[in-house]
């Protein structure tokens, strides 16, 4: 029941009596469907209407839609008065936008929906043209309706798109009443709008998602086609089996050749497969049935009568539960892949690899036991060498040399074993860390010097400015100092070997180039495999055993670059490039010896270091291997040079070149002694000669050790390790 209803109703024995149409109203205002027609003394019952909802007070949108309609078919049909606050009591509760526009087109009346969808207060817009307020985009749309109402006509529409100045582009449904004055004729119409967007939004989406079911049925319908091609012409073994006895009701030729070409179709499992009975296959599938859950089998072995004379066939296989329309499991979907084969092929591979793991294991114990073993009896051959030396004795000079020659070289093959055996196995690791090329260089040289010096190889060596890369500074030494080793070794005595590093976009680019034998063609593509080596006559035999290259390439490929060799032919010389990333890190490269340095002062290891010699490349060299030692050092190549520079310089030790022009290394070792701020400083005398005279006089002039060039590193180590 509604208020304005009940109120209507308790006047039809009163006031209202005299209309039937009162009655249509209540029916309407209480949802039954009703009609009116022409109305006498329309102005007393519209009266009457006003004065019930004055009493009410607000209305309900269901009675708001009765009196919209009651407005239009009644109260339109007798002169409006807009000023009256009954009606627009009425138009401010209807749920559409109404509006009453005069003969010349301008507003005579509006309701509150009208001022709340423009955004205009009611008495900004009365008065006011339609083409002011709508703009005119949407009046160039709207006119001929507007026409059309103002010739009398009445009618309905609808406009999608409308573009109104103020509230966008709207779908609009409009019904025009024409509005009749006290002498019967038309002055203007009654439009009541309403804003359908949002409806006519629905019903695309309801069409658009209708067409998407419609499509989407069709395309189900083509995909199940599709799936049953695409079952049938699968290689895998593909059936469905349905209801409680599993009963087959698809089988592609891949499952009926797997079941020997049996006609399984319409039959139960057991039924059409007994050889199944008791080996589980049927209480698996009740069981993704009572539970819904897929079943997946790896390597499951299943045996068939027509197989009884071969091995166990082995199968993977899927059993997903397969459910009917309304969501109920019905059956299962069996996918299957015969593995006999590659799962046999599987365990022979796998015994292949247990048996080299086994063999691997093997060759590294034996390789470890033959570097301890060869390494036992070289450590007191060297040591009894350098006593020898130590001994200043001038007999089996030669012989010594030999001796000695072959020893490096036995300790060269045995640590390049060691080292191969470590990298295939993957056991070798590096400690990256920015590093200048200059260092590795340096240390490479260093390395690769005695074999070059003996040889008496022209080295040349050019290096950009700058260069830098993350790695591991002792293995780019070693891998830098093989491929120098490798120039010296197949280069004629007296040859060319020239090294350059330069930045090649975000590379680090060093080709080692030489003038030597060159590779055969046939042999470049294998240069930097194991044991490999280039065919030799036995008279011009280079030694080693073909690993160099081969730990070249491991430990390059370990720091992200790139080694190639590359030889016109045989006597045409080689080159060999190794390709490197730059340094990624912004920060100053520390170099190998920076390194160390700060280690061994962290320790209180670290010395400074005054070198005097006036062999210059033989003091720069052993510079920069104390440096990487960690120790700072100085260099000069004459007396007067060095005294000057200890105004600034304050050494722990000074090596000291007893040959030097100008003022002798003893002379100069009188002078350091007697200043008194060096008088913590050590003296280590640095000489070719090595007669007990000699180093009588070492002694005599404050040397507190005496070195026999060429200087074995290890005993300067020694001595600088030594607490002073």
């Amino acid at each position: 029941m509604t208020a304005v209803a009940d109120r209507l109703e308790a006047e039809l024995n009163g006031s209202l009596q005299a209309w039937p149409v009162a009655r249509s109203l209540v029916d309407a205002l209480r949802g039954v469907p009703s009609h009116w027609e022409h109305v006498e003394e329309p102005v007393r019952l519209r009266e009457t209407v006003f004065g019930i909802i004055d009493e009410v007070g607000a209305v309900t949108p269901a009675e708001a839609r009765a009196l919209t309609s009651f407005f239009v078919d009644v109260f339109t049909a007798t002169p409006a008065r807009p000023s009256e606050p009954n009606l627009r009591a009425v138009t401010d509760a209807l749920p559409v936008l109404v509006s009453y526009v005069t003969a010349d087109e301008r507003y005579g009346l509006v309701n509150r929906a009208y001022e709340d969808w423009f955004g205009i207060p009611r008495r900004d817009l009365i008065g006011r043209t339609l083409l002011e307020v709508i703009g005119e985009a949407a009046y160039a749309a709207m006119s001929p309706h507007v026409k059309r109402g103002l010739a009398g006509e009445r009618f309905t529409f609808e406009q999608h798109g409308v573009p109104y100045r103020l509230g966008g582009h709207r779908d609009v449904r409009v019904q025009f009443v024409p509005h009749i004055n006290a002498e019967g004729k038309n002055d203007g119409y009654v439009a009541l709008l309403q804003d359908i967007t949002e409806e006519r939004g629905l019903v695309i989406e309801r069409e658009a998602l209708l067409a998407r079911e419609q499509a989407a049925r069709a395309e189900a319908q083509s995909e199940r086609a599709r799936q049953h091609a695409l079952f049938m012409q699968a290689p895998v073994a593909i059936a469905i089996l349905e209801g409680p006895k599993h009963v087959f009701t698809f089988a592609n030729p891949a499952y009926r050749a797997l079941v020997d070409g049996r006609d399984v179709v319409g039959r139960a499992l057991l039924d059409a497969i007994p050889d199944v009975k008791d080996q589980g296959f049927d209480k698996l599938l009740d069981q993704v049935m009572a539970t819904g859950e897929p079943y997946s089998g790896k390597e499951v072995p299943i045996r068939l009568d027509h197989r009884r004379g071969d091995k166990v066939l082995l199968l993977d296989f899927v059993y997903t539960p397969k459910r009917d329309a309304a969501g109920q499991i019905d059956g299962v979907l069996m996918s299957g892949w015969d593995v006999t084969e590659p799962v046999r092929t599987r365990e022979r591979v796998e015994e292949l690899r247990r048996v080299a793991e086994s063999a691997n294991r093997a060759k590294d114990e034996f390789l470890a036991m033959l570097g301890h073993e060869l390494r036992n009896p070289l450590a007191p051959i060297s040591t009894a060498l350098e006593l020898m030396k130590l001994d200043g004795s001038q007999a089996f000079r030669k012989e010594r040399g030999i001796i000695e020659r072959q020893v490096d070289h036995l300790t060269h093959l045995v640590d390049d074993l060691l080292d191969i055996s470590r990298i295939t196995s993957g056991k070798t690791e590096i400690e990256r860390r920015r590093v200048e090329i200059a260092d590795v260089v340096a240390r490479a040289i260093e390395i690769a010097s005695p074999l070059i010096a003996r040889r008496g190889h022209h080295v040349n060596v050019t290096l950009g400015d700058g260069l830098s890369v993350d790695g591991d500074a002792l293995r780019l030494a070693q891998v830098v100092s093989n491929l120098l080793t490798n120039a010296a070794k197949y280069t004629e005595p007296g040859g060319h070997i020239e090294l350059t590093a330069s930045r090649e976009d975000d590379l680090v680019v060093l080709r080692v180039r030489d003038d030597g034998i060159g590779i055969a063609p046939e042999m470049l593509p294998h240069v930097f495999e194991l044991f490999s080596q280039a065919q030799q006559s036995l008279d011009r035999a280079r030694g080693g055993l073909g690993l160099g290259l081969s730990i070249v390439r491991s430990l390059v490929d370990l720091h992200g670059g790139s080694v190639t060799a590359e030889s016109k032919g045989r006597g045409q010389g080689s080159v060999f490039t190794i390709t490197l990333p730059s340094s990624s890190d912004s920060r100053p490269p520390v170099s190998h010896g920076q390194i160390e340095r700060t280690r061994m002062q962290a320790r209180g290891e670290a010395r400074r270091i005054l070198i005097v010699d006036d062999n210059v490349d033989a003091a720069e060299l052993l510079s920069i291997a104390l440096e990487r030692r960690g120790h700072e050092t100085r260099v000069t190549h004459d007396g007067p040079s060095a005294l000057e520079l200890l105004e600034t310089f304050t050494p722990d030790v000074a090596v000291l070149d007893i040959g030097l022009p100008v003022m002798d290394g003893y002379a100069l070792a009188q002078r350091l002694r007697a200043m008194p701020r060096l008088a913590r400083t050590r003296l280590i005398a640095l000489t070719g000669y090595g007669q007990a005279r000699d180093r009588a006089r070492s002694a005599e002039c404050g040397f507190v050790a005496h070195l026999v060039k060429p200087l074995r590193l290890d005993e300067l180590d020694a001595l600088l390790d030594a607490p002073t």
